[in-house]
């Protein structure tokens, strides 16, 4: 589906890599060569599916003609119910943001689903700068590392549009199979537009705006024969819960840091499943400016992120397809085994790894500059560990 749902499958072992550890990991080049692995494994005649690409969504009334043998989208007036799965049921949510987000806050949970339809896995959620980008994304993922397939909920910060998704596998964007008028969505114009992500797939976008030049949009590609994009669009969309207020849950807080540092981004994620065990939980610090490409060689950040610490059974490490969960132990911190690198310029980066923290491994990275001396030796002292424990989950659903 979209970039923003491949992060929610990406879990901090597929991203450790034999290079030294990177304070600001290259979410999007390790996504993009993910779909390039995926895009060239299909036909050719797939690749030239995508050769007209659209760089926006056409939002104007009516429809454009479909490719061949694909039907267009038409007005879709009340949607059939669909059975809850999920959370609370479809009734319609009167939440609002009041006015569209002129900066948007890493720390705060300006979204969560009020419905969704089974079949999902996981769900995921991020708010701030990553890659350039300012960005609020929650989504629920299929499960399956070889599929595009879940919902996405994008909220925009004033005057962003929205652009087309990424064709899977390639820096270009997927070109418009139809477009189409929609239901109202929260009192507002909505429009459905059906794109074409990779040669045999379509996504489904329902954009509308959340408050005066705020855009809003709901991305859905079906993940079960039978769906109704549209129908799953819009209940998603009439069921969500805004907010300005709430804060974004971590399984421990960071305290201590120098007040130069502001975050910049957080993400979280877990699994639906019962019997899902993988979580993860990241915030991320800046001492540069808010002009500054924070994701440069040598920016002045700071990387705190959380998982599960669990003990690495033959049923785990399959899971994890030969990938290493932890790194392997150096040293110890307050009694508990840990690993410690320290990497020299001109990238210089110092990461510690702390197992069984109250049921987690708490990683810390800081670049020079980032952090006064004792560094992420002297940070994990400080971090209120209090509420910490193993199943801990993020909260993305309306309670």
């Amino acid at each position: 589906m979209t970039d923003e749902m491949d992060v929610a499958r990406l879990m901090r072992a597929e991203f450790e890599v034999a290079e030294p550890p990177s304070a600001v990991v290259n979410i999007e080049r390790a996504m993009t060569v993910g779909r390039r692995q995926r895009w060239y494994a299909r036909s050719a005649g797939a690749a030239l599916a995508v050769v007209a690409v659209v760089v926006g969504a056409v939002t104007v009334p009516g429809l454009v003609a479909p490719r061949d043998g694909s039907p267009a989208l038409g007005p879709l007036d009340t949607p059939a119910p669909l059975d809850p799965s999920t959370g609370k049921g479809p009734s319609p949510d009167t939440s609002r943001i009041p006015a569209a987000l002129e900066t948007i806050d890493p720390t705060i949970q300006y979204v969560r689903f009020g419905w969704l339809p089974s079949g999902l896995a996981s769900l995921s959620y991020s708010a701030g700068l990553s890659q350039g980008d300012t960005r609020v994304i929650l989504s629920g993922d299929d499960g399956d590392k070889q599929s595009a397939a879940g919902v996405a909920v994008h909220l925009y910060p004033k005057g962003v549009t929205p652009q087309a998704p990424q064709v899977m596998g390639i820096d270009q964007r997927a070109p418009v199979v139809s477009t189409a008028p929609a239901p109202d969505v929260r009192g507002e114009a909505a429009t459905f537009t059906l794109y074409d992500i990779d040669g045999d797939t379509d996504q489904l976008s329902l954009r509308w705006q959340y408050a005066p030049e705020g855009w809003a949009k709901v991305d859905v590609t079906p993940w079960a024969a039978g769906q109704d994009a549209r129908e799953i669009a819009l209940h998603v969309a009439r069921t969500l819960r805004f907010s300005t207020t709430e804060r974004v849950q971590m399984p421990a807080q960071v305290t201590g840091l120098p007040q130069r540092l502001r975050p910049i981004y957080a993400s979280v994620n877990g699994p639906l499943t019962p019997d899902g065990w993988r979580w993860y939980a990241g915030i991320e610090y800046s001492a540069e400016t808010s002009t500054a490409a924070h994701s440069r060689a040598g920016a002045k950040t700071l990387k705190v992120s959380f998982i599960p610490y669990v003990e690495m059974t033959d049923k785990i490490r399959a899971e994890l397809e030969g990938k290493e969960l932890y790194r392997t132990p150096n040293t110890t911190i307050d009694g508990r085994q840990a690993s410690f690198q320290k990497a020299e310029d001109p990238e210089w980066l110092e990461s510690l790894e702390v197992f069984d923290v109250r049921g987690m491994a708490v990683q810390i990275d800081a670049r020079r500059g980032a952090l006064d001396e004792p560094g992420t030796k002297g940070l994990f002292q400080h971090l209120d560990l209090a509420g910490a424990k193993q199943d801990w989950r993020p909260s993305l659903m309306v309670d």
